[in-house]
């Protein structure tokens, strides 16, 4: 409210100061309150800055650089151009980081710089060659530690996403950043746990080698085939023929990197890309077995259904008997998995003659003896009874008895997710082959899933929404007859879209994963100089009981009305209910 008329005139002193430690202090003031500097000209603050990206203290010029950028992003838009001229400066603070080995002064740098390029993009339009040629040269250095390597690659990808126009005009951009991308994914070490592992996570997910298949994916959709393929492809080829299986592993994950942001171009090339890919089916190492196995899976999404109508042959003949390859079950489950996305965009003329082949592996694995072979069983047997509808009546005696076992059976607590699948397995099946068909199964159904429900009270048990949505699909199944089994299911419905969600504010200089980690929901952004956090799981619990709710009352009509009343009373405040858009 510009009442201490005496903070600014000291801040400028103390940024003049002799002592160091002073002078970092003045511009950790200005980074966390820019508005400070709101009444000053441009040219006055450029000069201010400008002796301190220079500062002889790596701590000045790091503070002054995170200054600088909060000072561009509270500057209005009129302001922004003005302050271009900053942004050689700016990025001078880089150099001396990297040449001194401060790994962790430079990724902090790389950080405020990111935050810059996401509001303000354009300002780096006269840097970008060499900021380019920098970054690039940082996430190529294997010397360096992996999160330095992804902070610079990371600013380059979110310049791409937000100024596109800009990065397509710049002729080296992608000439550099692929190559570095395709280095950093062919960085993939073999090792036995991967092959030894009783559950399937994504305890990789900051390895350098999904790091580089995350920014090709995000590249391709940013800048286009146009730009990105002729690039990759200058590479690809030489990769998959390569006697190193690390690389023929990263030239298949580049190629289903790829696909979704070069979708027009690799569609008309969509038949010399499969005959490319398919041979490494029977690759000798397994780790590119399972990338081949990622390839088509992703190409089955991206390129239905062009894929499943001209290419079913070539693909599932080499794709089916992986689902064999009992002796490396990853492999085995990723084949499976490719085949769920296959399926659910084929048509069942497609699918209809491979029925028989797929039906006796998939029973194979579902007596595997990996928990996670059997749960990825199951979800495909589910696929492929929603896309065979009356044809998968002829399996219905064989599997529904063994659906029903594991939810009999398999009660300890390991075995939850495997119990969800299984609902949701029996209930797709239910669907597929008709009511009259899964009549007599219906009370031990009901039986079971009413059982399931009464022993969930764990907030972080996997059955809760398999359980919904299995009782959504036997509501439209049995119509009006569902209409007693209400008073099981509305009750935690009601509870999930009545819950508040859960936030969080914390400091700029705060650790979230500390007390708010990814892993439980929690989703943070940088505003004002504070992170708010918001946990994301719970919104979308909500949306998810908000929609069920409107099923049942569609599919009951009047058997709904004893919940009318209490179901209005809860939905309608949802339509102010800003913090969602599905919710509402």
């Amino acid at each position: 409210e510009n009442e201490w008329a005496d903070l600014l005139p000291a801040l400028y002193a103390c940024a003049q100061d002799g002592n160091a430690s002073l002078r970092e202090s003045a511009y950790r003031v200005f980074s966390s309150c820019p508005y400070l500097l709101s009444g000053q000209s441009p040219d006055s603050v450029n000069s201010a800055f400008g002796g301190a990206f220079q500062d002889g203290d790596a701590t000045v010029r790091l503070a002054a650089l995170q200054a600088s950028v909060q000072y561009i992003l509270a500057a209005t838009d009129k302001q922004r151009p003005a302050l271009a001229p900053m942004m050689p400066q700016m990025l001078g603070v880089l150099e001396p980081l990297q040449r001194d080995g401060d790994e962790d002064g430079l990724t902090e740098a790389l950080s405020a710089l990111i935050e810059a390029a996401e509001e303000t993009p354009k300002l780096f339009r006269a840097v970008l060659d060499s900021l380019v040629t920098f970054a690039t040269a940082i996430g190529k250095n294997d010397a360096l530690e992996a999160t330095t390597r992804q902070t610079a690659m990371e600013l380059l990808v979110t310049l791409a996403e937000s100024a596109p126009g800009m990065c397509r005009k710049n002729a080296q951009f992608c000439q550099q950043i692929v190559p570095v991308c395709l280095q950093m994914m062919s960085s993939i070490e073999d090792d036995e746990e991967w092959y030894t592992v009783e559950t399937l996570d994504d305890s990789d997910n900051d390895e350098n080698h999904v790091f580089g298949e995350q920014t090709l994916d995000r590249l391709a959709n940013a800048l286009g085939g146009k730009q990105l393929l002729p690039v990759a492809f200058n590479y690809i080829p030489q990769m998959l023929a390569s006697s190193e299986w690390n690389q023929r592993h990263a030239g298949l994950m580049a190629v289903s990197s790829i696909g979704e942001g070069c979708l027009k171009i690799m569609r008309n090339e969509l038949g010399k890309i499969v005959h490319m890919v398919v041979p490494f089916f029977t690759d000798s190492h397994p780790r590119v077995r399972y990338a081949v196995c990622n390839c088509i899976g992703q190409m089955a999404t991206d390129f239905a259904p062009k894929l499943q109508e001209e290419h079913h042959a070539a693909v599932l003949s080499a794709l089916i008997p992986v689902m064999d390859q009992t002796s490396v079950p990853r492999v085995q489950t990723h084949a499976a998995a490719a085949m769920v996305n296959f399926a659910e965009e084929a048509t069942k003329q497609v699918l209809e003659p491979y029925l028989d082949t797929l039906f006796e592996r998939l029973l194979a694995m579902l007596n595997g003896s990996k928990r996670y072979v059997q749960e990825q069983a199951i979800t495909t047997i589910a696929t492929i009874a929603d896309n065979a509808q009356a044809k998968f009546n002829k399996y219905y005696s064989t599997i529904m008895p063994m659906l029903l076992n594991v939810l009999a059976q398999a009660t300890d607590h390991d075995h939850r997710l495997l119990r969800g699948k299984a609902m949701e397995c029996a209930t797709f099946i239910a669907l597929a082959v008709g009511k009259d068909v899964f009549a007599p199964d219906i009370p031990r159904v009901i039986e079971l899933l009413t059982l399931t429900q009464q022993s969930v009270t764990e907030a972080d048990d996997p059955q809760a929404s398999y359980l919904q949505a299995s009782w959504a699909r036997l509501c439209k199944l049995m119509g009006a007859e569902f209409a007693p089994i209400l008073p099981v299911v509305m009750p935690p419905l009601l509870t999930a879209a009545k819950q508040q969600p859960d936030f969080a504010v914390l400091e700029a200089d705060e650790d979230a994963e500390t007390g708010y980690s990814a892993e439980d929901g929690w989703e943070f952004a940088n505003i004002g100089g504070q992170q708010i956090g918001i946990r994301t799981t719970l919104l979308e619990e909500k949306c998810e009981a908000v929609e069920l709710i409107g099923t049942y009352a569609r599919d009951l009509g009047t058997g709904f009305v004893p919940y009318a009343a209490e179901t209005l009373e809860t939905l309608v405040p949802l339509f102010k209910f800003y913090f969602h858009e599905g919710v509402r």
